[in-house]
């Protein structure tokens, strides 16, 4: 009995050992978390830089230690200021209008610690934090901060230090805010019919905050190809090829030659949004909601208050019966945006009336017991 012990106590101890040897290999590291690294100060920062005569900008900074070889992003952050509290992703993303960004990205993402710039890269942030608009509004020299975003997916992200040097700026224009947005496809002739989307309330146009985003209620066939574009030609289009595409109705989308391809036939609220530079492509559940009088007085888009969905694409959404008389409101409903930002209405001639950047909708009276029927596909409506 004690020999038994003692070769079973010999056994653990053998694991125990081959455990020890394991976690300390160089293929099982430990992960760290570092807190800083340092971005080199470039020669050019020690002179004043003419962005109008400059042509690019070479940075290096030393490699943030994660514990081993890690695949680290970086990007350069550049600032007016100094003060790097908010972003020019954060003041598109605020609605209500209460970010202002003292610093904006280079968009360029940099595989290694070290990066060239052209000087319109530079001089874009610089205008783009400044928020100047026309050439006249620039200073005549302009103190610039940058500094270094490392970031290790799904670890860790962290900053350099900051390098300050002074510029005189070059005006470079902004790119335009985008007001529409367009789909052509197989079923519409590739480009011989353009099907304009939605606007979400203030999301577009001088005064729109936010990325612009769009939305439509649409019938595709299984087999459907499409793509978007900003405007109604065959210039900035996008499809599965240059954009990020979300399914969250089951629609089973796919590339099909940098065309959005369905998968699955039916109705879905398709959702856009487009900055220019990265454009989402979602498919959303088709809900439809009564809002208001009709419904009781609710404004919450419950389950109860929801249009029914037909199952051919010439097939009406019925709401539930008004259960009493008052001015009809209806919509779809959007993540993290307000029910009346994507409400529309059937007007008085029998057309499905969408608000878009609207004002607010005609009133329109309906009778407790009537209900709303609407045909997307032909934009036709009708209350009986």
């Amino acid at each position: 009995m004690n020999k038994i012990i003692k070769t079973s106590l010999m056994l653990l101890c053998g694991i125990f050992v081959m455990a020890a040897c394991s976690d300390d290999r160089d293929d099982n590291p430990t992960i760290k978390v570092p807190t800083e690294f340092k971005l080199e100060t470039p020669s050019f920062a020690s002179s004043q830089v003419n962005l109008n005569n400059a042509a690019q900008f070479n940075l290096a900074w030393e490699k943030p230690d994660f514990g081993y070889f890690a695949k680290v992003n970086y990007t350069l952050e550049v600032s007016n200021t100094g003060k790097f509290t908010a972003s020019l992703a954060d003041e598109e993303a605020d609605l209500d209008g209460k970010v202002v960004a003292d610093y904006a990205e280079v968009p360029t993402i940099f595989p290694l610690n070290k990066a060239t710039i052209t000087n319109d890269d530079l001089a874009l942030a610089v205008v783009q934090v400044g928020h100047w608009e026309k050439p006249e509004q620039l200073p005549a020299t302009q103190k610039v901060y940058v500094r270094v975003k490392a970031t290790l997916p799904n670890v860790a992200s962290l900053h350099s230090n900051v390098v300050e040097f002074t510029v005189i700026p070059k005006y470079v224009k902004l790119p335009p805010k985008i007001t529409d947005c367009y789909l052509t496809g197989s079923e519409y002739g590739w480009g011989g019919t353009w099907k304009s989307l939605t606007p979400v309330k203030g999301t577009t146009g001088k005064q729109g905050k936010g990325v612009p985003t769009f939305w439509m209620m649409a019938y595709f066939k299984a087999g459907e190809e499409f793509k978007f574009a900003p405007k109604p030609a065959w210039e900035n289009d996008f499809g599965a090829a240059n954009a990020t595409i979300n399914d969250h109705a089951g629609a089973s989308p796919s590339d099909a030659g940098g065309n959005i391809k369905v998968g699955k036939a039916g109705w879905y609220l398709v959702v856009v949004t487009n900055n220019g530079e990265n454009r989402t492509v979602s498919f959303e559940k088709p809900e439809v909601y009564l809002q208001g009088a009709t419904n009781g007085g609710d404004w919450s888009c419950k389950a109860e208050n929801r249009f029914t969905i037909p199952p051919t694409a010439d097939g009406e959404f019925v709401s539930p019966a008004f259960v009493q008389s008052g001015e009809i409101r209806m919509c779809v409903k959007l993540k993290d945006f307000d029910w009346w930002k994507s409400e529309f209405l059937v007007n008085k001639a029998g057309d499905i009336v969408y608000r878009g950047e609207g004002n607010d909708p005609e009133k329109i009276t309906v009778t407790a017991g009537q209900r709303c029927y609407l045909n997307f596909s032909t934009g036709k409506g009708s209350y009986k």
